[in-house]
Formats: C-alpha cells, sequence, structure tokens
C-alpha cells in the first residue's frame, strides 16, 4: 500500500528536525522501515517505467505464428489452433523455447488486434416459401 504524499512530507520534515525515526514512526503510525525508506530517499518523485529494450523470444517466430491463426481464419471454431497447440507446434517444429506464458500472451494480443476482421465473406438469399416457411440459402465466396 502506498504512503499518502502528507505523510511522506512529514517523514522528511521530522528527520530533517533531527527527531529519532522510531519516534516518527510512533507519531506517524508507520513502520520504522517504511521511516527509513522515504528518510533516505533523495528523490520522491515517481520513477519512470523500465524501458524493455529487446524483443520479447516470440519475435521471430511472430510470421509463422501469424500464417497460422491467419489460415485459422477460414476454418470452423472447433478445428482452429488452441494457445496449447500453437505452443506445441512451436516448440516441435522450431527452436523456440518461449514459456507457454509469452506464447499466450502474443495470441491473445493477435486476436483481440483482429477480432473486428470477418472471418468469412459471403451472402445470404432469403426466401419465403408458403405462408410460414422461410428458407435461407448461405453463399461462400
Amino acid at each position: 500500500m502506498a504512503i499518502p504524499m502528507p505523510i511522506v512530507q512529514d517523514i522528511r520534515r521530522l528527520d530533517r528536525q533531527g527527531m529519532s525515526r522510531a519516534q516518527i514512526a510512533r507519531r506517524l503510525h508507520v513502520d520504522r522501515g517504511t521511516v527509513a525508506k522515504y528518510a533516505d530517499m533523495e528523490d520522491c518523485s515517481p520513477k519512470p517505467k523500465a524501458d524493455r529494450r529487446y524483443g520479447s523470444k516470440i519475435d521471430p517466430y511472430a510470421h509463422l505464428v501469424d500464417e497460422w491463426l491467419e489460415a485459422d481464419r477460414m476454418l470452423p471454431r472447433k478445428q482452429r489452433h488452441t494457445i496449447r497447440r500453437v505452443h506445441d507446434r512451436l516448440l516441435a517444429e522450431t527452436d523456440y523455447d518461449g514459456e507457454y506464458s509469452t506464447t499466450m500472451r502474443y495470441v491473445h494480443r493477435w486476436r483481440e488486434a483482429n477480432r473486428g476482421v470477418p472471418d468469412r465473406e459471403g451472402y445470404v438469399v432469403f426466401r419465403q416459401v408458403g405462408v410460414s416457411c422461410l428458407v435461407m440459402y448461405f453463399f461462400r465466396v
């Protein structure tokens, strides 16, 4: 849990005034370790997120996974690659040594990015036959 900024400021002010860290902890109802942490801090501004300068282990194989997932779009839902199957194929067919969680994150991002694109193209023709029967034809293009 984060300490509110006014308490951090009080810790720093009381420490500068020469009060012992144990007294500060008792007075402000915080742990002595917390008092030491904030009293010794030079800069209290939040640190920026670390910049990832390296790629993921799946990046060299992304084009292959993209091909598999793109080909799956034309298949019935039950015949498509599961994340486990994608991971197993990567291990069996390539020299990929990444974790399952890496494969899972990549496939989830790919599916989220390609969710709005229609799986199949075609058109539907509706015909009314008789009084209460509606016949529907689906043509794949």
